[in-house]
């Protein structure tokens, strides 16, 4: 969509060589709305998300914040010393990793990392569903209750996708997925993604309660009617951070990071802010945000 988009762009520059003025507009606004949907979480803008970070006079915060993590290890390959630096002194509440391997929780314990995360969910596989970018793990600073993994959506080829819920001192207890569906590549792939998110979308609607999070690498953008589908009713973490958020894939290409496929999508909290953080030996940008619980105060 967005060479598409761009290649619009384009036409409709050469168009104006020859005061076409009309086919010129018709092409750069077309270009505008098909770009729009893969810069923009929606819900930034109170369209098909939610309402957004401002919840309106009649909604207020609950007391207690979270600090959640979420990277693409891009087959365990993410630099260890690079993260356990992000990690920092306790900060992280939460540490979702997709694409992940033993190896590298090894490798975050031997640097110190995980001391304020000491719980987890379930030791990754060798051979994970999906391979070497099936494994994912959640690690807590709070105990953790593992719920296993969701179940198989697709008939073809999926990776594995942990829910584990976090009894947070003050926000009490909150559900949390890691989020990986196949990426929607090949003719294989496409109908275990599309499976994938249209199967996410029918379980979080069985699963309201307590607060949701789901965090990860979707392979999916706001240009995806699949993703838009199983994102309604949620606030996107990147709506802290306005209507452009920026992209988070691919890092360290010949192509520059052009769409934006990694999430975290919140239920019953509310995004304080929203950052992206670069780490060698991925492909993807991290997400990081703080969220609070929210609670409706009345409505008179």
């Amino acid at each position: 969509m967005p060479v598409l988009c761009a290649v619009a762009g384009v036409i409709a520059l050469l168009v104006l060589v020859f005061r076409q003025w009309w086919a010129a507009g018709v092409l750069a606004a077309g270009a505008v709305l098909g770009l729009l949907p893969t810069l923009v979480p929606l819900g930034a803008l109170g369209v098909g998300f939610g309402a957004g970070v401002e919840r309106g006079a009649e909604a207020g915060v609950e007391a207690g914040e979270l600090t959640v993590l979420s990277l693409n290890a891009e087959y365990g390959g993410v630099d260890p010393a690079a993260l356990a630096a992000a990690l920092g002194d306790g900060g992280i509440d939460v540490l979702v990793l997709v694409e992940a391997d033993e190896d590298l929780v090894t490798a975050l314990q031997e640097q110190g990392a995980l001391d304020g995360l000491p719980y987890r969910t379930e030791t990754i596989p060798d051979e994970p569903q999906g391979g070497t970018a099936g494994g994912a793990v959640i690690l807590s600073a709070h105990p953790l209750r593992s719920e296993g993994v969701l179940p198989r959506f697709a008939t073809h080829r999926h990776f594995e996708q942990p829910v584990a819920v976090v009894e947070h001192p003050e926000l009490g207890a909150v559900r949390v997925v890691g989020i990986h569906p196949v990426p929607p590549i090949g003719d294989d792939f496409v109908p275990s993604w599309d499976a994938t998110l249209r199967g996410l979308d029918g379980w979080q609607a069985a699963h309201a309660d307590p607060p949701l999070i789901l965090a990860g690498d979707f392979n999916a953008s706001h240009a995806h009617p699949q993703f838009r589908a199983l994102a309604d009713g949620f606030t996107p973490a990147a709506a802290a951070a306005g209507p452009f958020p920026g992209p988070t894939w691919p890092v360290g290409s010949w192509l520059p990071p052009f769409t934006a496929i990694d999430h975290v999508l919140l239920k019953g909290l509310v995004p304080l802010d929203y950052e992206r953080l670069d780490f060698p030996g991925t492909d993807h940008r991290g997400i990081l945000t703080t969220v609070v619980g929210e609670r409706v105060t009345g409505g008179g």
